[in-house]
């Protein structure tokens, strides 16, 4: 099943409760004002390890954070949470493929032209010649 999105309604819930009393918008993992700097409504606990996905989401499933402070490293370590689950529900299901190489006849050898021979170049004069003066 496909990844679930927070509706505008929830989304605007969301934003309202990070919102400081001066209507600054403020980090829900690390508390840093964000100001103008860029921010994400991310799944509290990421969708892809949700089994059941009929629900609706709310508010309380989601929090804001901040692009740089805590989105991108909450997002690798989900990354890797995620694989690891996959791989020990394809584990324990028995659904383990068995890794062999690709069986395929390949492509035939091309044959390299051969070799056009030019004539040398005469070697370059890299410094002028000495020129000798009369005292």
């Amino acid at each position: 099943m496909s990844r679930r999105e927070f509706t505008k309604a929830v989304y605007a819930q969301i934003v309202k409760r990070a919102m400081l009393p001066s209507g600054e918008i403020a980090c829900e993992g690390c508390g840093l004002i964000l100001g103008k700097k860029r921010y994400h409504v991310d799944h509290t606990i990421p969708d892809a390890l949700q089994v059941d996905k009929r629900g609706k989401l709310t508010a309380e499933d989601g929090k804001l954070l901040g692009w740089e402070c805590c989105h991108k490293p909450k997002t690798a370590n989900d990354q890797g949470v995620i694989a690891k689950a996959k791989r020990v529900e394809e584990s324990y299901l028995a659904m383990q493929r068995p890794k062999q190489k690709i069986r395929s006849p390949g492509f035939a050898k091309s044959q390299k032209p051969p070799r056009i021979s030019k004539p040398r170049l005469p070697p370059a004069q890299l410094y002028a010649p000495i020129q000798e003066t009369r005292r």
